[in-house]
């Protein structure tokens, strides 16, 4: 499902389901080919500093309520019963030395709280595919991620995607997530990389730290 934020740029991941009749009322729940909503949600990494040690757990936390304001039409939306919600996290080693970033997935242990997580196929080193749990009122992922060796890290999160209400036709929606984190130790990766970060998108959507 996705996709390197410094190779390519961060992509919105998505799996579009695109019939020929994009739009039938059936039973099934069948995505548009654009979306019909598009939501803000934030997510955190907690507690944040920016050296962290060895065996420290960093906690990524993201909630949001199933009432949701659509960017678009600027109305309200209840957006229980999704089929599924979820985008991934890309985890990058620094190599301040060589100026490039390395796949880090195998440099972290990896503690599920709420939601789930996988492997992404293409990308196994570099990238987590996230969904997210439904509770009664809200939509939540959390996970805890253990460092296993010293360096300078960069997380990145991706937007969401949902392909839909179950038993709703045409009820797909994107999710702008952005980091609520007040500082999230951009100098680290202007540091390494001997340059800042490609574009806002990428600020608002990365985490640097340094393990000792």
């Amino acid at each position: 499902m996705v996709i390197n934020h410094l190779k390519s740029g961060l992509l919105i991941t998505a799996t579009l389901i695109i019939t020929a009749f994009s739009c039938n009322k059936d039973k099934a729940t069948n995505p548009c080919v654009v979306n019909a909503y598009s939501f803000a949600v934030t997510s955190e990494w907690i507690q944040q500093r920016e050296v962290y040690s060895i065996g420290d757990t960093i906690f990524l936390n993201s909630t949001f309520q199933k009432n949701l304001l659509d960017l678009v039409g600027n109305y309200n939306v209840d957006y229980s019963n999704a089929k599924s919600i979820g985008g991934n996290v890309t985890f990058y080693e620094l190599d301040s030395v060589q100026h490039r970033v390395l796949g880090a997935v195998s440099k972290f242990v990896f503690s599920q709280i709420t939601g789930s997580n996988e492997s992404n196929s293409q990308l196994p080193n570099e990238i987590k595919n996230i969904f997210y749990h439904e509770s009664s009122s809200a939509y939540t992922y959390k996970i805890g991620v253990i460092p296993k060796s010293k360096g300078l890290f960069a997380f990145f999160i991706s937007n969401l995607n949902s392909q839909g209400i179950l038993g709703k036709n045409c009820t797909n929606a994107s999710f702008v997530n952005a980091l609520s984190n007040t500082n999230k130790n951009i100098n680290l990766f202007q540091y390494a990389m001997n340059r800042p970060p490609a574009s806002q998108f990428e600020i608002d959507r990365i985490y640097c730290f340094r393990v000792q």
